[in-house]
């Protein structure tokens, strides 16, 4: 959330993807507009009264001020999609610094 409220989005829309232990919910894929810096404590509210597991069940976190959607999915990976490489070089950029693999550049000159 830091690298979005570095780059000025205040609001972003919070979406949730089914989940199993819960499966009467009927909010799946709704977005919530959430204040940036309260999307941690509004995952945690979810996971405490709904049965949501972060990195168990997908969330999606898009901003529309960035033309960006953040998919936090199942696998515990993370998508990211964009209409801007240059924002898309950005965040590549920004995870190779802190040692994570990007997909598929980093798999490929690994294998």
């Amino acid at each position: 959330m830091l690298f979005l409220a570095q780059r000025g989005v205040g609001d972003v829309a919070v979406s949730f993807g089914f989940t199993p232990d819960a499966p009467q919910l009927d909010d799946v894929g709704v977005g919530y507009t959430v204040p940036v810096a309260d999307v941690p404590s509004f995952i945690a509210e979810r996971e405490r009264t709904k049965g949501f597991r972060f990195g168990l069940y997908d969330c999606w976190i898009t901003s529309s001020a960035l033309s960006a959607r953040f998919l936090f999915c199942n696998d515990r990976d993370v998508h990211v999609t964009s209409e801007s490489a240059e924002f898309l070089d950005s965040i590549r950029s920004r995870w190779r610094a802190k040692g994570f693999n990007v997909y598929p550049d980093d798999l490929e000159k690994n294998a």
